[in-house]
């Protein structure tokens, strides 16, 4: 097989928070159930946050890799909107604002949505080294920003979803492709778990 580069990027399985449909960056909280591994990928090492939630799905779907954790792969840092949800924050003027600009407007003592992408673009740029397959367990939005920034189709953030137990496979044909900014040359979604529902 041709030398290229393969990244599987998988979001970690639900904390009690994204059940209830609560803005979680930041804070620490585990995952609700173990997450089983994976049949059909296999993977010596995997990246991913620092945050407990991807540890335990991590260890849960690669249960003999190495994970390797930064803090640089975190989601974004919601501020004073962190483990709150859409009703409780739609009628704040600085939610709306926040909702309709993301891009300019940053949420209080949270981070800009331009200092989350270039942590994570940096990391992910030092991470990809070598022409090999690599498998990450982030976050929703870290995956939202890398398809954004990488994906075969041309797609806002906002535009983009990520959801649980699902694979997003991103392929380049060269390093050199990949260094100088490009696109992936294909691309493919999987359900973690063959046959059951997401």
């Amino acid at each position: 097989m041709a030398s290229r580069i393969t990244v599987h990027l998988i979001r970690h399985e639900k904390t009690q928070a994204n059940r209830e449909r609560k803005y979680i960056g930041w804070t620490d909280e585990p995952i609700v159930a173990c997450a089983k591994a994976i049949p059909f990928l296999q993977s010596d090492i995997v990246y991913g946050s620092d945050l407990v939630r991807c540890r335990q799905t991590a260890n849960g779907y690669f249960p003999q890799a190495k994970f390797i954790a930064t803090e640089q792969l975190r989601e974004l840092h919601f501020g004073d909107f962190e483990m709150k949800t859409y009703e409780e924050l739609q009628h704040n003027l600085m939610y709306r604002a926040w909702i309709d600009n993301p891009y300019t407007v940053t949420p209080p003592n949270g981070e800009s949505f331009t200092a989350f992408c270039d942590r994570v673009i940096t990391a992910f740029r030092q991470i990809i080294t070598a022409e090999q397959s690599y498998t990450f367990v982030v976050h929703g939005g870290v995956i939202r920003i890398l398809l954004a920034k990488y994906g075969l189709e041309e797609k806002s953030f906002q535009q983009l979803l990520a959801n649980h137990q699902t694979i997003y496979t991103l392929t380049w044909d060269s390093l050199t492709d990949f260094r100088g900014g490009a696109r992936c040359t294909s691309y493919s979604e999987a359900l973690t778990m063959e046959n059951e529902p997401m």
